[in-house]
């Protein structure tokens, strides 16, 4: 999610406080189970109960958000209310999503 900004009337654009990385991208209720050591039950009804997963349409496979699921599996209440918020540039979320992309790169490469 970039940030537009607004140019002054001087022409000049301002310093946007940082450009956000990419987010990493979804995993299946499967990868979730191994990377958190608990079985995909417990994966799914973290999805319904902390808005960490989404299915595109009933009875489809839930996706998991790997930050939302770090959160989660830390116990990290503050990191949880502000993902739960929609803020995700919050600074104590940083954390769980350069974990996810580290972890995403390890998979890719």
């Amino acid at each position: 999610m970039l940030e537009t900004a607004k140019i002054s009337e001087n022409g000049q654009v301002p310093n946007l406080q940082k450009v956000q990385k990419p987010w990493p991208k979804p995993i299946s209720v499967s990868i979730a189970a191994m990377r958190a050591g608990v079985v995909p039950e417990t994966i799914v009804r973290w999805c319904k109960r902390e808005g960490i997963g989404k299915q595109l349409r009933p009875k489809a496979p839930w996706r998991v958000d790997p930050v939302g699921l770090a959160i989660v599996v830390a116990g990290d209440k503050e990191a949880l209310e502000a993902y739960q918020a929609g803020d995700l540039n919050h600074p104590s979320i940083e954390r769980y999503a350069d974990a996810a992309r580290a972890l995403e790169r390890q998979r890719i490469g």
